[in-house]
């Protein structure tokens, strides 16, 4: 397991931080929302979410000597996320990446390389998504010694290592019961607030869209009637993941106008699955709760469609 926390006190003994951002492409990108979320709710520190391109395009002015930028490309070769973090050199920022591979382009642009793991029975702290949230309370508690939050961070992170194994287990029949209700959907509406809206974002492009070809969307529960409530009516296909933080009363008012007008509504609450035991630190682990319990979804859903998780029509075919 990479030792994060070294890493970050060696980048703070060498430079005064001012800002985290983060970069990414699609569930690389995803998977940063968490850890940004957390330090705009958490950190006195600024921070950036920014997709790789645009990052490139058009660059956070807070981006300089006094920033940490965190990228990630799983193969280490994502384009744009490789051109992110150069531009992110070049105006003087240290430089985090994270990959699933080894001896890529982005580890020989990056200050500090870290490989992660999510095969079946590595611990979920070695992931993506809890790599990027722990440089997040890391960096955080580095600088502002917000001691309290921090432990809690800490130990929250480790009850996921158990909590997760075990949900995946008991998420089964509700996971079968999803791909045989919604296999023949044509069109998926996702739905979320706090940081599961980015597991619903990431299963609307990468999934639905992506490796299933369904059309979707995802709405933000906070933004549900202000416009997309419109649509609903009792057939229309939503999946709705259930924040356990302190916007769980925005997904409450959604779902009480889905249970009076809709009935084909399909809802993920990891308050059933042991996600309060995290304490009030919970919603900061909703992105990477929901979509780990994703991931045992779309395989049946990709098997009772016979349309396999891996096949593309345009992705690694054709210059784009």
């Amino acid at each position: 397991m990479y030792d994060v926390k070294k890493m970050i006190d060696e980048i703070v003994s060498k430079k005064e931080v001012k800002t985290l951002s983060f970069a990414g492409c699609g569930g690389s990108l995803a998977c940063f929302y968490a850890p940004f979320y957390y330090m705009t709710h958490e950190s006195s520190l600024n921070s950036t979410y920014t997709t790789s391109n645009e990052f490139v395009h058009d660059t956070p002015k807070s981006v300089n000597e006094h920033a940490v930028v965190v990228v990630a490309s799983r193969r280490g070769n994502t384009a744009e996320t490789v051109e992110a973090a150069k531009v992110a050199k070049a105006k003087g920022a240290t430089v985090i990446g994270l990959q699933y591979e080894k001896d890529t382009p982005l580890e020989k642009v990056v200050d500090y390389a870290i490989q992660f793991d999510d095969a079946d029975g590595i611990p979920v702290t070695e992931g993506k998504s809890m790599y990027a949230l722990q440089i997040a309370y890391e960096l955080t508690n580095a600088i502002d010694h917000n001691t309290d939050t921090y432990k809690k961070m800490v130990a929250a992170a480790q009850k996921m290592n158990d909590l997760i194994p075990s949900a995946k287990k008991s998420i089964v029949p509700e996971a079968i019961k999803f791909s045989i209700d919604y296999q023949n959907d044509n069109v998926i509406y996702t739905m979320g607030s706090g940081t599961a809206w980015s597991a619903a974002q990431q299963q609307q492009i990468c999934i639905f869209m992506e490796m299933q070809w369904i059309n979707s969307s995802v709405i933000h529960t906070g933004e549900f009637f202000h416009g997309p409530f419109e649509i609903t009516d009792p057939d229309t296909a939503f999946l709705l993941l259930k924040s356990t933080g302190k916007t769980r009363d925005l997904d409450d008012r959604a779902l009480t106008f889905l249970n009076k007008y809709n009935h084909h509504l399909f809802v993920i609450d990891g308050e059933d699955y042991g996600m309060k035991d995290l304490g009030d630190v919970s919603e900061y682990y909703d992105y990477e709760f929901n979509t780990q319990m994703l991931g045992v979804f779309n395989h049946l859903l990709a098997d009772m469609r016979n349309h396999p998780l891996s096949k593309r029509k345009y992705m690694w075919k054709y210059n784009y």
